[in-house]
């Protein structure tokens, strides 16, 4: 009798780790469906992130050239203006005003003020701003 009920519970028992094992083997499947999947997403995501970064390198770029350009453009438009100022005051008065004159007043008459402002995140410089003002005197 004593061997039977050890015999029901060696059965019992070889039918519960038979259970185990393919529990066990279903949530390894499971796992490695998860990990496939996060790898999947994983690398769908860093591909964004790549595709981003060369945005934002192009979008640098393109603001440092439209702030030399724009720089260009101020320095060209306070020469034109004393160059205008100078000839209206020679139009108004050109008895008293000889041509080193004019030299002296459009070099006294403005000043470049330049203003960079950098936005650093984790140490990183991720944004630069430019900024030129004619000052005059």
């Amino acid at each position: 009798m004593t061997l039977t009920e050890l015999r029901c519970t060696v059965q019992s028992l070889k039918i519960d780790l038979d259970s185990m094992r393919n529990l066990k083997a279903s949530l390894d499947n499971s796992l490695r469906e998860v990990e496939a999947r996060y790898a999947l997403k994983m690398e769908q995501f860093n591909r964004v992130l790549l595709h981003l970064e060369s945005e934002l390198s192009q979008t640098w770029a393109e603001g440092q050239c439209q702030a030399k350009e724009y720089e260009a453009l101020l320095n060209t438009k306070v020469k034109l203006e004393a160059e205008v100022a100078t000839y209206r005051r020679l139009l108004e008065d050109g008895k008293d005003f000889s041509f080193g004159d004019a030299l002296d007043s459009s070099n006294s008459m403005q000043t470049i003020q330049k203003t960079t402002t950098c936005w650093i995140v984790n140490g990183q410089v991720v944004s630069e701003t430019n900024d030129t003002k004619a000052l005059r005197h």
